[in-house]
């Protein structure tokens, strides 16, 4: 299932999470009140709503409260970040992550019950949506270069078949390092041997450029 991330905040920051996160394959919604931003949001693909978002009916109907997480990203305004903050603790989202300008920043919108706080210097908007994809999908782990070793756990697309029937080098460009199977209350680590035959809920251990593993990621768990 697609990580749902609804996004206070369209500018530069919530943007730029908008779109590493749709990349990555998660659901977002993007609420702004700026009539402009929302359009210019909706023609490049997002879904994009107008609102107040001290607004909690507003929130509420946009879909703030089905979200696995919530990114208050309206840095620059303080008292609209603050404010925000406050109304979505107060609706109960699941998971609120703030962006904040600065340190003092951050401990307003650490007292106010935000779960997570993010200084742009820190942690900027890449490797936030990277974070946000990898508890949903996988772990990613860097590796020299472009490369990383991701842990995905596999859907009924791909089970039944054995790892030399799918051809993942040649058509997916990863390879295969482990394969970790629960039987019971045991979990096995298998070797990658071409007649290994997948089952579903097998966790694969694969090694690969990072695009080429985001691509194998969305066909392994269908």
């Amino acid at each position: 299932m697609a990580k749902r991330t609804f996004i206070v905040g369209g500018g530069r920051f919530g943007s730029s999470l908008a779109t590493r996160l749709s990349e990555l394959g998660c659901e977002v919604v993007v609420a702004d009140a700026n009539t402009q931003r929302v359009q210019e949001l909706a023609e490049d693909g997002f879904r994009a709503v107008e609102l107040d978002c001290e607004d909690a009916d507003a929130l509420r109907a946009a879909g703030a409260l089905e979200a696995d997480v919530v990114v208050v990203a309206v840095g620059e305004n303080m008292k609209g970040s603050v404010l925000a903050t406050l109304t979505l603790k107060e609706l109960q989202v699941k998971h609120l992550i703030g962006r904040a300008m600065d340190e003092r920043h951050a401990a307003v919108l650490t007292r106010l019950g935000a779960d997570e706080v993010i200084v742009p210097g820190r942690d900027m908007a890449y490797r936030l949506a990277e974070r946000i994809r990898r508890d949903s999908f996988s772990i990613r782990m860097p590796l020299p270069g472009e490369y990383q070793m991701g842990e995905t756990v596999l859907g009924a697309a791909l089970a039944g078949r054995t790892l030399g029937e799918l051809h993942l080098p040649a058509k997916y460009k990863v390879n295969v390092v482990l394969v970790c199977r629960s039987v019971g209350d045991e979990r096995r680590v298998l070797e990658p041997a071409p007649e290994l035959r997948l089952e579903r809920g097998d966790t694969l251990i694969v090694v690969g450029l990072a695009d080429r593993l985001d691509t194998f990621e969305k066909a392994a768990r269908e």
